[in-house]
C-alpha cells in the first residue's frame, strides 16, 4: 500500500497558500531570541511598581540617553542596550529612594549634561522658537493660500455664454455619431 494513494494530494493553490502563510508568520512574529527583553524583573533591579516605580518611569521617559540613539533612558535600555542608560536608570532609582524629588533629579541631569539631555527642551529662550515656529508657519501658509484663492476668484470674469453656430453644431453631431458607432456592441 502506497502513502501517495491513501493521502489526498495538495494542489498548487494550497501549497502557495501554505508557503504564504509561513512567510507571513516569519515576518510578523520574529524569533523570540532576536527580540530584546531588556533588563526586567526584580532580579535585574529594573521594575516599576508603586509610587516610586511610577516616578522612576516618568523621569526615565523625560531624559534622553546620550549614547546617540535619540531614545529616552527607559526605551534605550530595552532597544539599544547601551552602557549609558542602565547607569542613569540606577542613578534615578537611588535618588528617588533617597527622597529626592523628580524635578530635582531632572535638574541634576540638566546641570551635568545640559538641556539637550531632556526629551523636550524647556520653552524658553531660543527653544521657544521651536515651539512657536511650526504653528506660526501653518497660520501664515493658510493665510497666503486663502489670499491667493480669493484673489483668483475675484480677478476672473466668467466666460461669456455664446450661441453655438449651425456649422459647429453639425460638426458636433457628426463626431458624436462616430463615437456611438465605434462603441456600439456587435451583437
Amino acid at each position: 500500500m502506497s502513502f501517495a494513494t491513501s493521502r489526498p494530494a495538495l494542489g498548487i493553490g494550497a501549497l502557495r497558500a501554505l508557503f504564504t502563510g509561513l512567510a507571513l508568520a516569519c515576518v510578523l512574529a520574529p524569533d523570540a531570541a532576536a527580540q530584546s527583553a531588556g533588563p526586567t524583573g526584580p532580579a535585574s533591579g529594573h521594575f516599576h511598581e508603586g509610587l516610586t516605580g511610577d516616578q522612576w518611569l516618568v523621569i526615565e521617559r523625560n531624559i534622553k540617553c546620550q549614547c546617540g540613539c535619540g531614545l529616552d533612558v527607559h526605551s534605550c535600555q530595552f532597544q539599544m542596550q547601551c552602557d549609558t542608560s542602565p547607569g542613569w536608570s540606577q542613578r534615578i532609582r537611588r535618588d528617588l529612594e533617597a527622597g529626592i524629588t523628580q524635578e530635582t533629579i531632572q535638574a541634576s541631569f540638566v546641570a551635568d549634561f545640559g538641556s539637550q539631555v531632556l526629551m523636550a527642551p524647556p520653552p524658553e529662550g531660543f527653544n521657544l522658537l521651536g515651539y512657536l515656529l511650526p504653528g506660526a508657519t501653518m497660520l501664515v501658509a493658510a493665510g497666503l493660500i486663502g489670499a491667493v484663492a480669493r484673489g483668483r476668484m475675484r480677478g476672473r470674469e466668467p466666460a461669456p455664454i455664446t450661441e453655438v453656430s449651425d456649422e459647429d453644431a453639425e460638426r458636433l453631431r457628426a463626431e458624436w455619431q462616430k463615437l456611438d458607432e465605434a462603441e456600439s456592441p456587435d451583437w
